[in-house]
């Protein structure tokens, strides 16, 4: 489902990247590749096909490299501006890329794909009438588990299910009015958390496909699971 309409969204982009080094110790992790592409230019082209139609940029760690790829790319360039906060918290970032956006920006992490469809959050956001929405995850244990009865009998055995709590995955939509809750300097957790104790944060659910790159282990797992996404996007 499609956005009807222009919505900005920014990209937070600056970060180390430290467990997944080495790459990026030379390469910023928004530029890490998949399949032959940035991850960054992955993000973008799904944004995009989805009706996002201005891109911000926040960028710090090995910055001019993204400013590069981005002046590079026909089909970003002239919709994307990047703004370099240096080593700063995130709130410190969304607050400098605030000025760039229009009533509404939809924020994402630089080192996630997720097919979230867009356009049903906008009507989810805007039915809640709340300053944000946050997409939410299933909680996926990362290992098998068993169950057994009083007397120590096992009696079931779950491979890696899926756990009864959801997990922040980003692509918040939020209202101008939501950065004047910010704090500079603070982290998310406390301006979700400030939005959330007045009733102004909403959750959506997402259960389609994420992806995260945050070591090499998800690399290589991203990897694999991209071509999903390029079907969709090259069709």
């Amino acid at each position: 489902m499609a956005v009807e309409g222009d919505l900005s969204a920014i990209i937070l982009c600056g970060g180390r990247g430290e467990r997944l080094r080495p790459y990026t110790d030379s390469v910023p992790k928004a530029l890490v590749p998949l399949n032959g592409r940035p991850l960054l230019d992955h993000v973008l082209r799904y944004l995009r096909l989805s009706g996002v139609g201005r891109f911000v940029l926040c960028v710090g760690h090995l910055a001019d490299q993204i400013e590069r790829f981005v002046a590079g790319s026909a089909e970003f360039r002239d919709a994307t501006t990047c703004v370099n906060s240096g080593d700063a918290s995130m709130t410190d970032r969304l607050l400098d890329a605030s000025p760039h956006v229009g009533a509404r920006a939809l924020v994402c992490y630089g080192d996630t794909l997720a097919n979230v469809e867009i356009g049903a959050l906008l009507n989810f956001h805007r039915a809640c009438g709340g300053l944000a929405t946050l997409t939410v995850y299933p909680l996926h244990s990362p290992f098998g588990i068993v169950a057994a009865d009083a007397a120590g009998r096992v009696t079931a055995f779950a491979e890696k299910p899926r756990l009864p709590y959801w997990i922040n995955i980003g692509y918040l939509l939020c209202e101008r009015e939501a950065f004047a809750a910010m704090r500079r300097g603070a982290d998310m957790d406390e301006f979700l958390s400030a939005l959330a104790r007045v009733g102004r944060l909403y959750a959506y659910r997402h259960s389609g496909k994420h992806l995260t790159v945050n070591t090499e282990k998800e690399r290589a797992l991203a990897e694999e699971q991209i071509v999903e996404f390029l079907t969709v996007m090259d069709a």
